[in-house]
């Protein structure tokens, strides 16, 4: 495959990032079902269809839809710090973890500590003690960050 062709479906996983993180961040808004099922489904859709033109594509990666729906199902709300740092540890973790067929598939595993650290870092951090602009902005990143690194190792 050409550099430049690579390049455009580096642009068409940048769509799939975008479209899952505002199903994220909707679902933050109204209906949670737009987070927890539509964003995942269209995640692995694209995450198939790119697989499929690049010609890499493996069954394994339609587990991450199942793994997606109940990491993302996981309650994180909580009235003190303590608990909200606990509770969004373990979401992000899950979240993480939800994309694991992805980096076996791949063998990319030095990438996945990487990938956990990072999604429950950034859950804990901005869902903590959140210094964007808004809620909308901080769940949009949260989206954005659990389906980034998975995205670009296929």
């Amino acid at each position: 495959m050409d550099e430049i062709t690579l390049q455009w479906i580096q642009g068409v996983k940048l769509l799939i990032l975008g479209t899952f993180a505002m199903l994220y961040g909707f679902g933050g808004v109204s209906g949670k079902w737009k987070r927890r099922f539509i964003g995942p489904i269209v995640y692995v859709a694209g995450i198939s269809g790119v697989s499929l033109w690049m010609g890499t594509f493996n069954l394994w990666y339609l587990l991450c839809a199942p793994l997606l729906f109940g990491s993302l199902s996981l309650g994180y709300g909580a009235s003190t710090t303590a608990e909200k740092i606990k509770k969004r540890a373990i979401a992000g973790a899950a979240c993480g973890c939800a994309t694991l067929p992805i980096f076996i598939v791949n063998g990319a595993y030095t990438l996945l500590p990487l990938h956990i650290a990072v999604c429950m870092a950034v859950s804990i951090v901005a869902g903590t003690w959140n210094q964007t602009s808004s809620a909308r902005a901080e769940e949009t990143m949260i989206g954005a960050t659990y389906a980034l690194i998975p995205l670009f190792i296929i």
